[in-house]
């Protein structure tokens, strides 16, 4: 799996191609805020992958484990966490 971003979309517009004639229908996603809080890695976690977070949280609605991560990441509480795996790369 590649890596990915969170977002949230905020709405629609288009764009006009010249050489074609035509309009594009494009999606407007704000992104701005993705926070990796944590990297796996095989030797400790026994996988390689990424953990992204998005979208501030109020801390009182997160459970302690989960602040626990965002404590040692440095971050502020997120909303949503998402974790991108990376497939092993053997050495040849």
């Amino acid at each position: 799996m590649s890596l990915g971003l969170l977002g949230k979309k905020i709405g629609m517009t288009r764009l006009f191609d010249q050489q074609a004639g035509t309009m594009i229908p494009v999606t407007v996603i704000d992104v701005s805020g993705n926070t990796i809080l944590q990297v796996k890695t095989p030797e400790k976690d026994g996988y390689t992958a990424l953990q992204v977070g998005y979208d501030d949280q109020k801390e009182q609605r997160v459970s302690k484990p989960a602040l626990g991560i965002f404590k040692k990441a440095g971050s502020t509480p997120k909303r949503f966490i998402k974790e991108f795996r990376f497939e092993e790369r053997r050495s040849s």
